[in-house]
């Protein structure tokens, strides 16, 4: 019998991630195209072309989209607010199986797919109780218990981009987690400094002795670190499992708990429950595994309820 092999994106704010991949979780020519601006029409095309590479060479099954938002996989709409506006509030899943020649797809929360990525076949393989978060644009997080994705009643559970942690801003709103990414402290380096620059050049250049940008990036481990804390005593996982670009620097974990001590001061109530912090290793993929794991899940149930696929 031919191996079924199903396609997968990941949509992020600045990039799409694709490949093909199986039941083992094995991924097949990955690649990625820069996260269209103009809408919903062009991101439907860039998917096409990818389905059409693997068309015909692979027998394709079904295919899972990993999405940033509030995602109702049940009805095939993405709900909330996020880096890719025109995603939201449309018959998302339909469309998306229209451009890929009718397959069936499914559509999950991209911090989720995280989760599952790492519970199947990463840092959280042996863990029931942990948390995620996945550092980029914004702050994806999600919460697993007993080896189970929690959702909520919102479809938010989770959802940390947008903890209330830092000063008021002239608007009188209160600055959130996801203000403290390296990717719009970067921003924030740019206006002051009139030197264009992304997250990737923040560390680089506090590295080179940049006092400014030293400053920023001492920000982003101490709110990081805050955020981490009030998961730890609010949720209290095993482990938590910080993914992201950011996870590749072999330092994250390390610097992050630095903050988390400083916080956390010996004589401190409570400073028992200090997060566990793990280092993702799964090359930024946990997301399309994860979005594989949740859709080879549903071919199962589908298959014990003795639908046809």
């Amino acid at each position: 019998m031919e191996e079924q092999i199903y396609l997968l994106f990941d949509i992020g704010g600045t990039s799409v991630k694709y490949a093909a991949g199986d039941g083992a979780g094995r991924l097949w020519e990955p690649g990625s195209f820069k996260t269209p601006e103009s809408g919903m029409e062009e991101l439907l095309a860039r998917m096409a072309e990818v389905y059409g590479r693997f068309e015909g060479r692979r027998n394709i099954c079904g295919a899972a989209v990993s999405c940033p938002g509030a995602v109702d996989g049940k009805n095939g709409v993405i709900h909330g607010s996020s880096a890719v506006p025109y995603i939201h509030e449309i018959p998302f899943r339909d469309m998306v199986s229209g451009a890929l020649g009718g397959l069936s797809v499914l559509i999950e929360n991209d911090a989720r797919c995280f989760a599952m990525g790492e519970m199947w076949l990463g840092e959280a393989a042996g863990a029931g109780h942990f948390s995620t978060i996945a550092i980029g644009s914004g702050i994806g997080g999600a919460m697993v218990h007993d080896r189970r994705v929690l959702y909520g009643a919102n479809l938010c559970c989770g959802e940390v981009s947008n903890f209330p942690l830092g000063a008021q801003k002239p608007d009188g709103t209160r600055e959130v987690w996801s203000d403290y990414t390296p990717v719009n402290l970067a921003k924030r380096y740019s206006c002051q400094s009139g030197m264009e620059i992304n997250g990737k050049q923040l560390f680089e250049l506090a590295e080179q002795g940049d006092r400014t940008a030293a400053v920023y990036l001492d920000q982003f481990y101490y709110y990081t670190a805050l955020g981490c804390i009030l998961i730890q005593f609010s949720f209290d996982p095993e482990i938590i499992i910080l993914g992201g670009g950011v996870s590749e620097r072999e330092d994250l974990a390390q610097r992050i708990e630095e903050k988390v001590n400083d916080i956390l001061c010996p004589g401190q109530n409570f400073s028992f429950l200090k997060p566990k912090l793990v280092r993702s290793r799964n090359n930024n993929r946990s997301n399309l595994r994860g979005a594989l794991f949740a859709l080879l899940q549903r071919v199962e149930e589908e298959k014990n309820e003795g639908i046809s696929v």
